[in-house]
């Protein structure tokens, strides 16, 4: 008898086990045929819970070798593309930014709110998507996401105001939101442990810096040609293409058969207060980081009530899951999750990597168009090196993270990256593009790549195929918050220095803002240094190939 209560997780893999096809019963009633009588006898009898994720495992081989070469290879392109078309938008906007804002209105105060709201909405509907995609279904909620996505995208383009911009952005966080948490679930549910694996999410990273890549050069193609917003219009017509022929080559994972319905489902085995809770104080959190960059006092008054607010809530949250978790009710984030420390300390570390990638990149675009004076175009092709280096660290990760322990894997690459933010903030304010500002970007995304690819690995092999999406969910939520927090930050920080300082003429003012973020990053950098080494020493290898070799 179990000591504690089944989750919502458990109970789904519960019911995906009993829908195993009956041919799939069958060779498994074989088995124990196979077997010496001796060994079978002297055995350990497994565990409810062993038995059937070993049956749930077994699943997904046999499913795995109906498919193609071509269907797998199709597969993995499609779940890539939603992390490129992800960072396409980001790379327009890093390229074409302050021409943005200077066609929508936008003042240089709100400049990285079109960014920051998106990460926000994402963030904070991540975790109640992937619950909501545990009952829908994973490639209904996948695709719903998609195509929502595509109508923000056209409204972003035809935005004529800073505040319709800033608000289609945050609906296209939304909409991500409902795909990205699915991505995890529909890859460790369709190939097994072992190569088809590994490459899948080392192409689902390489997707993401090279939409970046694409997203850069076309944005700036576009904005000294024929304007931003055709960027734009071409990733809705190419996201169209995308999502339509996924409604017939992404395969149909689980759901069940269930005797109620699915709006009882959802009322019933999603902790809704839970996510009302976390996501009402990240929101304010962010909300209250965002408007201090707008000018708002930390001392005014409503300033200091929301952030009370936010904190009080974000406090309860672990109270509330434990809450549910003691009743038998669903709980959004148990609090089991954390217990696993390679996972917790491989969160903490992706949450400061990629804060800090993120504020490397649109910190260098601000640097090279408002104090180097660079058209956006010639500012798009500086930040090539940095995509290549991505792509490049993702291929290798891929190769690697089966040979090399996890804990080597992420100090080293966080040694080399935490020289990226240094170089920024020492070097003169008319540095030549090759002494600093293109070794910064090559350095960069080293440590946020490994880790991307490693933490996808690490919760496919760390967790039960149950909680998987959970978990993924929970992935894809730090990196969200991480990009969000780390802008706000970074924005709080570089505007009131420079308001602090007289230096003139403007280039400098903004450089001296500059730099200090800069320092802020690199702190940051270094703090993953001891997270990687201390948390990760139980990572291992991991991604090795299942038993018959798929």
């Amino acid at each position: 008898m179990r000591s504690r209560p089944e989750s919502l997780y458990e109970v789904a893999l519960n019911r995906t086990v009993k829908n195993i096809p009956s041919e799939m019963n069958g060779e498994l009633e074989k088995q124990p045929e196979r077997c010496n009588e001796k060994q079978a006898a002297d055995a350990p009898e497994p565990n409810d819970d062993e038995e059937a994720e070993g049956l749930h495992a077994e699943n997904i081989i046999q499913a795995a070798k109906q498919f193609s070469t071509a269907r797998k290879a199709s597969i993995i392109t499609i779940l890539s593309s939603l992390y490129l078309i992800n960072t396409f938008g980001t790379g327009i906007l890093v390229a074409a930014l302050p021409r943005v804002a200077l066609d929508v209105h936008l003042s240089e105060a709100l400049i990285l709110w079109p960014v920051a709201v998106y990460n926000l909405s994402a963030g904070c509907l991540l975790l109640i998507f992937g619950a909501v995609a545990d009952i829908i279904g994973t490639k209904l909620m996948w695709l719903a996401g998609t195509y929502l996505y595509i109508v923000f995208t056209l409204a972003v383009g035809f935005s004529r105001s800073g505040i319709q911009i800033i608000m289609f952005r945050m609906l296209q966080g939304a909409s991500i939101a409902m795909s990205l948490p699915t991505t995890v679930s529909l890859i460790t549910n369709t190939f097994p442990k072992g190569s088809w694996r590994n490459v899948a999410f080392a192409i689902v990273g390489i997707g993401s810096p090279l939409g970046f890549a694409l997203g850069l050069v076309l944005g700036g193609v576009f904005t000294d040609t024929i304007g931003w917003r055709w960027a734009y219009y071409i990733t809705a017509i190419l996201n169209f293409l995308i999502s339509t022929s996924a409604v017939w080559l992404l395969p149909n994972v689980h759901i069940g058969h269930h005797s109620a319905s699915r709006a009882s489902r959802l009322a019933r085995e999603i902790d809704w207060i839970g996510a009302v809770i976390i996501s009402a104080g990240l929101g304010l959190l962010l909300y209250i980081l965002a408007a201090i960059t707008s000018g708002l006092s930390i001392r005014n008054p409503q300033a200091i009530v929301l952030l009370l607010l936010s904190v009080s809530l974000i406090i309860i949250f672990p109270f509330w899951m434990s809450h549910q978790t003691r009743n038998n009710r669903p709980a959004l984030i148990p609090n089991r999750l954390w217990r696993n420390a390679v996972f917790s300390s491989i969160c903490a570390c992706v949450f400061l990597s990629w804060a800090a990638m993120n504020c490397i990149q649109y910190l260098a675009t601000l640097y090279f168009q408002q104090i180097q004076r660079v058209p956006a175009l010639q500012s798009s092709l500086r930040f090539i090196p940095h995509v290549c280096s991505g792509v490049f660290i993702n291929v290798l990760t891929g190769y690697l993270v089966s040979r090399v322990h996890v804990q080597k894997l992420a100090v080293i690459s966080a040694i080399v990256t935490a020289a990226a933010p240094a170089l920024m903030a020492t070097m003169p304010i008319d540095a030549n593009y090759w002494f600093a500002p293109f070794w910064a970007l090559i350095l960069s995304p080293i440590n946020p790549d490994t880790l991307f690819t490693v933490s996808n690995l690490v919760i496919s092999d760390a967790f039960p195929s149950d909680v998987q999406s959970l978990a993924g969910g929970v992935f894809s939520e730090i990196c969200q918050f991480g990009n969000s927090v780390g802008l706000t930050i970074i924005a709080v920080i570089a505007r009131s220095v420079s308001q602090q300082s007289d230096v003139t003429p403007h280039e400098a003012w903004l450089m001296v803002g500059f730099r200090a973020a800069f320092w802020t990053i690199f702190a940051g950098c270094v703090l993953v240094i001891p997270l990687s080494f201390f948390g990760l020493r139980k990572g291992g290898l991991i991604g090795k190939k299942s038993p018959d070799g798929t």
